[in-house]
């Protein structure tokens, strides 16, 4: 069952390194033994983040230096920001109803062009971006009725009407917005992707994703990944679960659900204080 990889590479370092007061006293300087016959991972690439509806034309020599000379063969790219702004309202008339003409509009508008140009870009680089999105939901699939975060949150004493919390009764009415988008860059934008990150830091609700806890991430992410098998686009794999606090138990849950892991491809947690992602293959 195993799959890919995507793990850092590390050389064998060893630090040897006096202590101040006797560098101090005898001038004396750090060494560094580099083995290269002791090898712990293997790198699969670098990558790097960056949000699409600011990409332009110009800026595509610096996306160049960093390919060619940083040797940048990964991007995650998040193609909108606000959740909530996709569909203020209930577009569609039913679970099963797929409003087309109304995301057809939506996902033509300037700020996702921007974006599916950059995707089409790097796809003439020969790269497969992961897509991943991140904001605020709809308000029409919150609720504000919930007990307190199992674990901790970035806001802590945050009112319970402002943590955007994805109800429920809402899951695949959020998973057919994420997943519409999805088909759109697919079929229409003609975006290769194999990747797919439908939400992010939803421990660092509400602006970088909607309150989605633990025990819930699974559910959620089970609604999605059937949405993207009956749309077509069963061989996209989720990238899961995005989180801001390391230290929240989101993973376990995942992977108690045996169902949902054969749609997932890596899974990935965000280390908010040290600005770095740690992606992890199956």
């Amino acid at each position: 069952m195993l799959g890919r990889y995507v793990v850092a590479t590390l050389l064998s370092l060893k630090l040897l390194i006096a202590s101040p007061l006797y560098a101090q006293a005898g001038g004396s300087s750090a060494h560094i033994t580099i083995d290269p016959t002791h090898t712990f991972q293997t790198i699969q690439g670098f990558g790097a983040n960056f949000t699409g509806p600011y990409f332009r034309p110009d800026m595509k020599h610096m996306f160049e230096m960093l390919m060619k000379d940083e040797g940048v063969t990964m991007f995650r790219v998040v193609p909108y920001f606000v959740f909530s702004n996709w569909e203020q309202t209930n577009p569609n008339n039913g679970p099963n109803d797929w409003n087309w003409e109304y995301y057809d509009n939506r996902y033509s508008n300037p700020v996702f062009e921007a974006t599916w140009k950059a995707l089409r870009f790097l796809n003439a680089r020969g790269i497969q971006p992961v897509i991943g999105l991140m904001g605020e939901p709809p308000v029409w699939m919150t609720s504000s009725k919930l007990q307190p975060p199992p674990g901790r949150a970035c806001n802590e004493n945050l009112p319970p009407d402002q943590q955007m919390h994805l109800s429920p009764a809402m899951y695949r009415a959020f998973a057919k917005e994420v997943v519409s988008m999805a088909v759109y860059a697919r079929t229409v934008a003609h975006v290769d992707f194999q990747y797919f990150s439908p939400f992010n830091e939803t421990d660092c609700y509400p602006h970088e994703g909607p309150r989605i806890d633990p025990d819930e991430a699974p559910k959620v992410l089970d609604a999605i990944a059937h949405l993207l098998t009956q749309q077509g686009l069963g061989d996209v794999r989720l990238v899961v679960a995005d989180q801001a606090i390391v230290t929240n138990n989101y993973i376990g849950p995942i992977l108690q659900d045996p169902g949902l892991m054969k749609q997932v491809g890596f899974c990935a947690r965000i280390w908010r204080k040290a600005h770095s992602r740690l992606l992890s293959g199956w």
